[in-house]
């Protein structure tokens, strides 16, 4: 991308010569040795094959199958001695890479996280230039390759009920990711808005999510008339907002709890997206499955343990609630009551096995139950109404600081 080029956010599905949506299987090599590449009006995809020949000494035969995500395409290859690979392409020019790269080289020593075996990577490099057309080269776009692993995405619904647990996930929350790496990402990988900088270094405590707290607030409400959110949206800090800071500042000694630091204030790594759709399964002689890889980190964060996120996507969002307790999300409208209770059903069953394989956890939500509410809170505005968002949760912060139990 040029210095200076407007950005823009991903490209389109491509489509064929007869406008037709390209399907993702339609013998995409045949297609580019013609000339007829679906992707020609983004990028030159004979340079994707070649770098990836040349750098894994291989031979691509065929690929059979191309798929979209929210960033990426998704490249199924075919090599010449009959093994598959997968290339993770992003979809648009110029998008940060190392964090995922650092994730998938750390997870694949750790025995019960099934991160994706990643073969090779290039990072997007930025290229001074007047152009003010989307790049045909590739140097911007990040690319991953991946061996493939045996199985499949987004097969929950074929599963029995004994089987819609992940342990998976339990494993990655009970992992302890290296202190140098925790220190590194923490701040980069922190929701927007974010601080420049943090007072104090990185550590497993009490006294430093103190201080992630205080310092998130004091940079998602500024002071009087400074812009808040976006800076397109065009909002300012007013009187409202700004005494809700007051309050949430106020109760962040009272939120956090005392305990156990090992268990509440241990540094994990989030996922950030996890569910089926970003998992391969496979289903042994028996018909019982089994995780295979666990990919797509680009929304990974670290977080202290009583702010982890446990949410599992499956055909609805599995959650928990301040208590620990199951439910679900991102249900249909006009689900029928049979479907609501499969749905709780499937998040019961994923939370026992969690908490199982996970006690720790439990005890982390409880514990955390008011921090969490005020992180999440923090981390879906959207912009809206910063007057009334903001003002609703400093009068909910003011309204705890009153319970009965609350801390001192």
């Amino acid at each position: 991308m040029a210095d200076g080029e407007e950005d823009y956010y991903a490209d389109d599905w491509p489509k064929m010569p007869d406008d037709t949506d390209f399907s993702g299987r339609d013998h995409l090599l045949a297609l580019v040795a013609s000339g007829n590449s679906p992707f020609a009006r983004y990028f030159d995809i004979t340079l994707l094959i070649r770098e990836i020949e040349e750098k894994l000494g291989v031979r691509i035969s065929d690929m059979p199958f191309v798929s979209r995500g929210s960033n990426n395409y998704g490249f199924h290859l075919k090599l010449s001695d009959g093994s598959y690979l997968v290339a993770r392409f992003s979809r648009s020019d110029v998008s940060e890479a190392k964090f995922e790269t650092e994730a998938y080289q750390l997870l694949r020593l750790v025995p019960n996280v099934l991160a994706s075996l990643l073969l090779y990577y290039r990072l997007p490099v930025q290229l001074a230039s007047t152009s003010v057309e989307v790049p045909k080269d590739i140097l911007g776009r990040r690319l991953f390759v991946f061996e493939r692993a045996e199985g499949e995405n987004n097969v929950w619904k074929t599963l029995s009920p004994d089987h819609k647990a992940t342990w998976m996930r339990a494993a990655l929350f009970n992992y302890n990711p290296p202190p140098d790496f925790c220190s590194t990402w923490l701040l980069e990988r922190l929701y927007e808005q974010k601080p420049v900088s943090l007072p104090v270094a990185v550590a497993p405590t009490r006294d430093f999510c103190v201080s992630l707290f205080t310092s998130k607030i004091e940079a998602t409400i500024r002071n009087i008339g400074d812009i808040i959110g976006w800076v397109d949206d065009g909002n300012t800090v007013g009187p409202v907002a700004f005494a809700a800071k007051q309050s949430l500042l106020r109760f962040i000694p009272h939120m956090l709890p005392y305990g156990d630091e090992a268990v509440l204030y241990r540094l994990v790594l989030d996922h950030g997206d996890f569910g089926i759709h970003n998992m391969s399964i496979a289903t042994d002689a028996d018909g019982r499955p089994r995780v295979t890889s666990l990919y797509d980190w680009e929304t990974g964060c670290v977080v202290p343990a009583l702010l982890s996120d446990p949410l599992m996507a499956v055909a609805v969002d599995l959650i928990s609630d301040g208590d620990a307790r199951p439910g679900t999300t991102r249900v249909r409208n006009n689900a029928t009551a049979e479907e609501r209770a499969e749905y709780m059903a499937w998040s019961t069953h994923y939370f026992n096995r969690l908490f199982d394989h996970a006690p720790s956890y439990e005890v982390a939500i409880r514990a955390g139950k008011n921090a969490r509410h005020l992180w999440y809170s923090l981390r879906d505005w959207r912009g809206e109404d910063p007057e009334r968002y903001f003002g609703e949760l400093g009068a909910w912060a003011e309204r705890m600081m009153t319970e009965p139990g609350v801390q001192a």
